[in-house]
């Protein structure tokens, strides 16, 4: 058994995710009366009006701008004022039972609309960036093969179980196992839930130290990652090549120059802004200050018994390029 660091984002709990649709209806309402009286009147619930300027933002925010939205297919369209109905019905119901005004709710509110101004304002510190030019789009090309030229594909089968599981007993097992199949018959004597997956990662889902170092270990050789509050333990079951070419690849290397220059924009104006405030920590001794979180390293594969490394923060530089 090998132990590999990994590195994986966060993805959004059902929980918040219905918090997210319960704003979105809220958010029918928040502009005022004024403005829903703006643009034709596609619909009335309960006496309140949705219009083409609701729809067009709508179409506009689940992807494109809003000259393409007005040619898009009826059906979409169609699809898109039902949505807004649904919300509108949902958002009629939230008021009348005052959901609107749970002080947990409020604070949600407050924290979204502050991050919409906050983004609002960055975005307009970068409206005159330049788009990247075609030399920094193939100079990029040429400089990350691993993700384009030479990128490669992983099926990874996996047994997810929670980290606190994760005990001396079950390493050594790990050494002796020749197969996932047979750790989860291990799992289950042991009553150790998992859930077992079969995963593809790309070379740009993971950093390339690991990537070279699965590929060492070979197909079926048994290796732990770690992910946030779970380990995963794997074995590799394909490797294998799947190039992009520079055509495909340009549209979304400009994006990701794109952003990494809005980026770096956010960044200075975020230096500029705190260099002339005035900061102080009120209390010192609460230990809200963070220390700066250890770069993750590559685990040592040369010995059966090496510890687990890892990250909470998936390290990669472009993940877009599917």
């Amino acid at each position: 058994m090998s132990a590999i660091g990994g590195a994986f984002s966060d993805v959004l709990r059902g929980k918040n995710v219905g918090i997210l649709m319960l704003l979105a209806a809220i958010s029918l309402s928040g502009c005022g009366d004024q403005k829903k009286k703006a643009g034709k009147i596609l619909a009335r619930v309960n006496g309140d009006e949705i219009t083409t300027l609701q729809l067009e933002a709508e179409l506009q925010h689940a992807g494109g701008v809003a000259e393409e939205n007005r040619m898009q297919p009826p059906a979409v369209r169609k699809q898109a004022l039902e949505a807004l109905i649904d919300r509108q019905v949902l958002l009629g119901e939230a008021m009348r039972e005052k959901i609107d005004r749970d002080p947990k709710l409020l604070q949600i509110i407050e924290r979204f609309k502050t991050q919409a101004i906050v983004q609002a304002y960055l975005e307009s510190k970068g409206e005159s960036l330049a788009k990247p030019s075609k030399a920094e789009i193939d100079a990029y090309f040429q400089d990350h093969p691993e993700l384009f030229a030479h990128r490669k594909v992983l099926d990874i089968e996996q047994l997810a179980i929670a980290a606190q599981d994760f005990s001396e007993p079950l390493k050594a097992q790990m050494d002796t196992a020749t197969s996932l199949n047979q750790m989860a018959a291990w799992l289950e004597q042991h009553k150790i839930a998992y859930v077992k997956t079969q995963l593809t990662y790309s070379s740009a889902d993971l950093p390339a130290q690991i990537i070279g170092q699965i590929k060492k270990l070979g197909r079926n050789h048994l290796f732990v990652l770690q992910d946030g509050q779970q380990n995963l333990l794997c074995a590799l079951t394909e490797l294998r090549d799947s190039p992009v070419t520079g055509d495909i690849a340009s549209a979304q290397i400009e994006r990701y120059l794109l952003n990494k220059k809005m980026q770096e924009v956010a960044a200075a104006e975020i230096a500029r802004l705190r260099s002339s405030a005035k900061l102080e920590y009120v209390d010192k001794s609460a230990g809200v200050v963070a220390e700066e979180a250890p770069v993750p390293g590559a685990a040592n594969l040369s010995g059966k018994q090496a510890a687990v490394a890892g990250s909470q923060n998936r390290t990669r530089e472009m993940a877009e390029v599917k």
